[in-house]
């Protein structure tokens, strides 16, 4: 009898762990948010500017460098940047 997986069997593991994955992001993604509307109170209450490109430039930068798939955190990151900014 073969013990391999067939490919229906990969695919079926494959797409509950990306699943999963989604799963944990959409969480990950609502701490940030929440945590940037709280942000945003206190820049409001000290008349800060919401918006800093700087600060944004290099979080890109340092999460990028980090990364290991070459443009993923330059096509993702400004994305939820904007929404975040949206709700400071």
């Amino acid at each position: 009898m073969n013990n391999a997986m067939t490919d229906l069997e990969i695919m079926t593991t494959q797409r509950d762990i990306i699943q999963n994955c989604d799963e944990e992001i959409l969480k990950i993604l609502e701490k940030r948010v929440e945590a940037a509307h709280l942000i945003g109170e206190v820049k409001k209450r000290n008349n800060k500017p919401i918006y800093v490109p700087e600060v944004e430039k290099a979080k890109i930068e340092k999460l990028s460098a980090a990364c290991k798939y070459p443009g993923l955190v330059e096509t993702i990151w400004p994305i939820i940047m904007c929404y975040t900014r949206s709700v400071e």
